[in-house]
């Protein structure tokens, strides 16, 4: 939202000055905010999993890592260098040896598990913010890293069979 903001400015004259020597200054401005955007392609962002072998995830445990990304644009100079702050959102979690995996719809029991790329390659920490990177390029897009991999439950098996997941999550700029 673009919202104009008009000062005005009157300078008086001292009280034994003529008054033709009056001047008057006028003031005008334009407060934008000035922060990235989500892409349209990430805004509502679908990762398919296919080709998952029930049986690979049942002997070790999880199934390797899917790359995807979040994408950023439309970024100014004045954001150049900001801290990018990300808030994975989900109240379906199953907490398993102290990380965060969300809980599926379906019949398999499959629980997602999402890391940032080129970090530590450990589970994120949801509902909590979590720094990603830095705004390093204006106007152009710019790629956050992630991967999601299917895990099973703590106990029993996964099974044949579809699953969904959803989260959300937010940004923000420091």
């Amino acid at each position: 939202m673009n919202k104009t903001f008009f000062l005005s400015v009157l300078f008086l004259n001292p009280p034994n000055t003529l008054a033709s020597n009056q001047l008057d200054v006028q003031f005008k401005g334009e407060l934008i905010r000035t922060h990235c955007q989500i892409s349209a392609d990430s805004v509502n962002k679908q990762i398919k999993l296919d080709n998952l072998r029930w049986q690979y995830i049942n002997q070790f445990g999880a199934s390797d890592v899917m790359p995807f990304f979040i994408e950023i644009e439309k970024c100014s100079d004045a954001d150049l260098n900001k801290t990018i702050r990300m808030t994975w959102q989900s109240s379906q979690l199953i907490n398993i040896e102290g990380n965060d995996y969300l809980r599926t719809q379906g019949t398999s029991g499959a629980l997602l598990g999402i890391i940032e790329v080129d970090k530590n390659e450990q589970p994120i920490i949801w509902n909590s913010p979590i720094d990603v990177g830095v705004v390093s390029v204006a106007e152009n897009r710019q790629q956050l890293n992630f991967g999601v991999f299917v895990r099973k439950p703590e106990i029993g098996d996964i099974k044949v069979g579809d699953f969904k997941g959803t989260a959300t999550f937010t940004v923000e700029y420091q």
